[in-house]
């Protein structure tokens, strides 16, 4: 397993997730709950992650999610 990217929040991982999943990328979200920690450890290892299941798809995941986090934008 490989870490893939670390997500602001748990329902951005949750969808991060699933667009690798429709894909047909391995992925798995880690640290799901582990915000509830954050008084105990430091925020930033706090934050849910996105894992894949086979190293090897590693670089189609990474397409495949740069293009999910930069989605061309149009000005009216």
């Amino acid at each position: 397993m490989r870490r893939l990217a670390q997500a602001p929040n748990l329902a951005i991982a949750t969808l991060w997730a699933h667009a690798l999943r429709e894909d047909g990328i391995g992925a798995t979200v880690q640290r799901e709950y582990l915000g509830a920690a954050a008084g105990q450890l430091p925020p930033d290892q706090c934050l849910p992650e996105v894992w894949l299941t086979h190293d090897h798809e590693e670089p189609r995941a990474k397409a495949l999610l740069d293009g999910l986090q930069n989605l061309p934008q149009r000005r009216w």
